[in-house]
């Protein structure tokens, strides 16, 4: 589906609604309204408009502030993000060539023909999409997905999820500010995923949306509906409002996840713990899984009945248990050992239990490296990481172990 969101600015409210009314019938465009001027929003306008894939704005070059507050703008445009003045019909080239010296991508003259700013708005639109598809299908790879999954709730799948994507950026240079890999994480607990809260993301409706208006997702769809935070993570969080977990269909479920691929080096998906129908194209496009669990009766028996599903029908499935909150023991003890044969299976990650740096986390809504980087728990979720890079190069070679 090819969504457009249009953001229009203008202290003239007949104009802004004249405009919006037209571009209204452009296909899957979105509009909302700023009744105010650029100048007007102060340091606000950034913020306003980086949510929007095209921002158009009245305006007057000859005002000096307003052209600074529209340089301020450009400047830090999201990346893709189009800009359009609109200004008198009759303005000279020279004052035209000031806003695009200015950053302003177009120049739209108004009062105008209908016809003629659809036309117009139209063509960027399209001109966007081109980009980004390009932007895209030129990369020689797809990116690995990873699964998380809770073997029962509480178990701090979400923590781990959420710091794994995050390590899994692989920052370097100097300060650690330079990420590597290009990674997202998706929550698709569609009723109580927290991704989003554990981030600090504002609401999102991009699943919700997809739920509703049952469509496949392209690659402009989800350029639109990420989130991307200032560390270089891409966040589809799950709505705020309660949405059915079987509201989606497998067949949208796997273009989304197909597109993510191509988009990013590393997917991260944080799973709900009910296994209703479209987890099933999930299972066939991951490439390793993640079972948390932790020593529990309850969680092993758990554990063992999500192996035996998986591998019905996903007999070469990477599967590998994580134990959370508990240091790796010296030595395996006698329920260390029980566990394994009942699972049939090594425990090759554990998760210190380290609570305060986990709450400080969640209270400020940053990932671990951010706010506990020196903490068990952090350094527990690197190691992680590490290992998953290491077994799972972004250049697609999985090794096994």
């Amino acid at each position: 589906m090819n969504n457009s969101s249009i953001l229009l600015i203008s202290s003239n409210e007949t104009t802004s609604i004249a405009i919006g009314d037209a571009l209204s019938e452009i296909e899957g465009a979105q509009i909302s309204r700023q009744d105010t001027s650029v100048s007007q929003l102060n340091g606000a306008a950034v913020e306003t408009a980086s949510g929007y894939d095209i921002v158009i704005f009245a305006t007057d070059p000859d005002n000096s502030v307003e052209l600074s507050a529209i340089e301020t703008l450009t400047n830090t445009r999201k990346d893709g993000t189009i800009y359009l003045a609109l200004t008198d019909a009759d303005l000279p080239l020279s004052k035209a060539r000031t806003l695009t010296r200015a950053g302003v991508d177009d120049v739209l003259p108004y009062p105008a023909p209908n016809g003629e700013i659809i036309e117009q708005v139209s063509q960027w639109i399209e001109k966007r999409r081109a980009e980004v598809e390009e932007r895209y299908s030129s990369r020689d790879t797809h990116g690995q997905l990873i699964a998380v999954q809770q073997a029962r709730g509480g178990i701090g799948a979400t923590t781990i999820a959420v710091n794994l994507a995050d390590q899994l950026l692989d920052k370097r240079g100097t300060f650690k500010k330079e990420a590597f890999n290009r990674v997202v994480i998706v929550d698709l607990d569609l009723q109580f995923g927290t991704v989003g809260d554990f981030l600090d993301v504002e609401e999102q409706e991009g699943l919700l949306q997809l739920a509703v208006e049952n469509f496949l997702p392209d690659t402009n769809w989800v350029e639109q509906s990420l989130v991307r935070l200032p560390s270089g993570l891409a966040v589809l969080a799950a709505p705020q409002q309660f949405a059915p977990l079987d509201s989606l269909q497998p067949e949208q479920v796997s273009t989304l996840i197909a597109t993510l691929k191509t988009m990013f080096d590393y997917v991260v998906v944080d799973l709900p713990r009910a296994l209703v129908n479209w987890i099933e194209p999930i299972l066939t496009e991951t490439d390793r899984l993640y079972i948390v669990m932790d020593m529990t009766v309850p969680a092993v028996r758990a554990s063992r009945r999500l192996m035996d599903f998986v591998l019905a029908d996903n007999s070469e499935l990477s599967i590998e248990l994580v134990v959370n909150r508990e240091k790796k023991p010296m030595m395996l003890r006698e329920h260390h050992r029980e566990a394994a044969k009942a699972l049939d299976a090594s425990f090759s990650h554990w998760i210190p239990d380290d609570p305060k740096a986990a709450r400080t986390a969640i209270d400020f809504g940053k990932p671990l490296s951010e706010v506990a980087g020196r903490s068990d728990l952090s350094k527990g979720i690197l190691q992680l990481a590490r290992t998953t890079l290491t077994q799972m190069p972004k250049d697609g070679s999985v090794v096994r172990v």
